[in-house]
C-alpha cells in the first residue's frame, strides 16, 4: 500500500500540477478558431459527424496505458530474540533480508474531447470527458 501511495505521489508531482480547469482554459481559445487552425493544432480528429442542422461535431481521443511493478526486492525483516543460556539471559535482534515480488499493475488514463463547429466551419462549443483530461 506504501508504494501505491508513493507512485500517486510521484504522478501527481511529475503532472506540474495539471488540472482540468487548466485544460478547458485551453479549450475556450478554440471558441471562434477554424476547423482548418484546430486540425493543424490536434491533428486528425478521430471521428467526424455531419449533423443536419449543417454543424459539424469532431472527435479527438487520448489514450495511455502505464504498468508498474513487475520486479523482485528485498525487504528487511527483523526477527527479535530472547532466552535463556544456563543462568544468563539475553535478548536481540537479527535481520535478514527476503525477496518481494511486486505485482505488474495496469493503470489505464483517457481524454475524449468534442468540438462542434458552427455552419461556417468554426468552433462554438466543446465537451470532454476522461480521467485524463488535464493540462499544464
Amino acid at each position: 500500500m506504501k508504494k501505491l501511495i508513493f507512485l500517486f505521489v510521484i504522478v501527481v508531482l511529475a503532472s506540474g500540477c495539471a488540472t482540468t480547469a487548466k485544460y478547458e482554459a485551453k479549450l475556450n481559445t478554440w471558441i471562434g478558431a477554424s476547423e482548418d487552425a484546430l486540425i493543424a493544432s490536434w491533428g486528425v480528429p478521430n471521428k467526424a459527424y455531419r449533423m443536419a442542422s449543417g454543424k459539424k461535431a469532431i472527435e479527438f481521443l487520448r489514450k495511455d496505458t502505464v504498468e508498474t511493478g513487475g520486479h523482485t526486492y528485498m525487504q528487511p525483516q527483523t526477527t527479535y530474540e530472547s532466552g535463556k543460556i544456563g543462568d544468563q539471559t539475553y535478548t536481540g535482534t537479527s535481520t535478514t533480508y527476503v525477496p518481494v515480488m511486486e505485482p505488474v499493475r495496469t493503470y489505464k488514463s483517457y481524454c475524449r474531447t468534442s468540438f462542434i463547429l458552427n455552419e461556417k466551419g468554426k468552433v462554438e462549443s466543446w465537451h470532454h470527458e476522461g480521467n485524463n483530461c488535464v493540462s499544464n
